[in-house]
């Protein structure tokens, strides 16, 4: 029989009897014994947090059979060990809209075999300020893996995305501040971690830190991606596998309406086996991007700093700037591997002055300046400012041994 919820305290009783507590101790869901659906118990164990509070989702195996919200502020949902298995492709969310949420350990196994483009069909979808997605575990998934949209000081930190089929995280709406750090995505159906500014959307997404993620293993879509976007840091990232277009993207494009992207820093990342998979099985047509690549549709691409990356074996360049692209820098970057041009600028309406290249190596050599480029050069390009950045709640990964 399926053991109900254990409420061990309310609110209301801490509130009356020990006003120095902030928070009720946790409520515990435990799986069913027989595999029955408990997307209802989870809900209404959900919607009867009061702000403070902790919810434990014992380890075990849970069926659910459509999404779930967490809406109350400051809460902290506990699942690990925990496996959400959802039914149905097109309501299997885990919406996240509550003021300073967190959301730690979970594992999510999606469902689906077509791609669908709704937030619903979504594993984790984040919506507000100051929410936290710590630790959780995305297996499969109609379409993106982690969406964030419209939000404001969120970390997604320690997270597994796999399979899922489109990005792995998708940032939107006009998000900011936004950390990204020490994730792992791996064989997604789009972009493996994307921020993307849609005209439509009537907002620019600004100030995100990407770093310290690993993505690998992309059959279609791009590593990281810049599609829109001001004050941006890539860092410390590696990107290996993608087979038919960029590791590394930052562009402005017409067929989507997404806004310009400018400010942008991409540092210390390793980027390697781009747009050269042997695989018999992908007949996607490959994008011809560059390991690193910087395009434009008619907007533009602005301030950006290629610093410090290494790029190996990639099938059609190390780096391109493409376009409208203007106020640049490449500099102490390595290239090994490389078919085509290691460097490739064919920028347009922006003067040698705007571009500098230098210090750059092929196969362990320092190699001429490309032409129409400057040596020397500082454009003012800052990327993300990590102090406007949340800080990630170590306090709750920190007691995830005991649930």
């Amino acid at each position: 029989m399926t053991k109900k919820i254990e409420r061990v305290l309310s609110a209301i009783a801490i509130a009356s009897c020990c006003a120095t507590l902030a928070y009720a101790q946790p409520d515990t869901i435990h799986p069913s014994s027989d595999g029955s659906d408990q997307a209802d118990i989870i809900q209404t164990a959900l919607d009867a947090l009061r702000d403070g509070q902790r919810l434990v989702i014992a380890p075990g195996t849970y069926v659910v059979s459509h999404s779930l919200v967490v809406k109350a502020q400051s809460v902290v949902v506990s699942g690990y060990g925990a496996t959400l298995v959802a039914t149905h492709p097109n309501d299997q969310s885990l919406v996240v809209n509550g003021t300073n949420a967190t959301v730690a350990g979970l594992t999510l196994r999606g469902t689906g075999s077509k791609r669908l483009e709704t937030e619903s069909s979504a594993k984790i979808v984040v919506r507000g300020t100051g929410i936290q997605i710590l630790d959780t575990r995305i297996e499969g998934g109609a379409s993106a893996g982690i969406f964030v949209s419209g939000a404001t000081s969120v970390a997604l930190a320690g997270n597994w995305v796999s399979a899922t089929l489109a990005d792995g995280i998708h940032i939107t709406g006009g998000s900011q501040n936004v950390l990204v750090s020490g994730n792992t995505v791996i064989g997604t159906g789009d972009d493996m971690i994307a921020i993307v500014s849609y005209q439509t959307d009537g907002a620019l997404c600004r100030n995100i830190l990407v770093t310290g993620n690993r993505v690998s293993g992309n059959y279609w879509g791009r590593g990281l991606s810049v599609v829109g976007g001001s004050n941006v840091t890539l860092s410390d990232n590696t990107v290996q596998g993608v087979q038919k277009a960029a590791g590394i993207l930052v562009a402005q494009e017409d067929g989507y309406r997404t806004y310009n992207a400018t400010n942008v820093v991409i540092h210390n990342n390793i980027v390697s086996d781009i747009e050269n998979s042997t695989s018999p099985d992908n007949k996607w047509p490959a994008a011809q991007h560059a390991g690193i690549d910087i395009n434009t549709g008619a907007g533009s691409v602005s301030r950006v700093l290629v610093t410090d990356n290494k790029v190996l074996r990639a099938n059609y360049g190390g780096f391109r700037a493409l376009g409208n692209v203007c106020q640049y820098r490449i500099t102490n970057s390595a290239f090994a591997s490389i078919r085509g041009s290691p460097i490739s600028m064919q920028s347009r309406n922006c003067a040698p002055s705007q571009i500098v290249s230098s210090v750059n190596t092929l196969d362990g050599k320092v190699f001429t300046q490309p032409v129409g480029t400057s040596a020397t050069g500082e454009p003012p390009i800052t990327g993300a400012d990590a102090a406007l950045l949340p800080r990630v709640n170590t306090s709750v990964r920190a007691a995830r041994q005991t649930h």
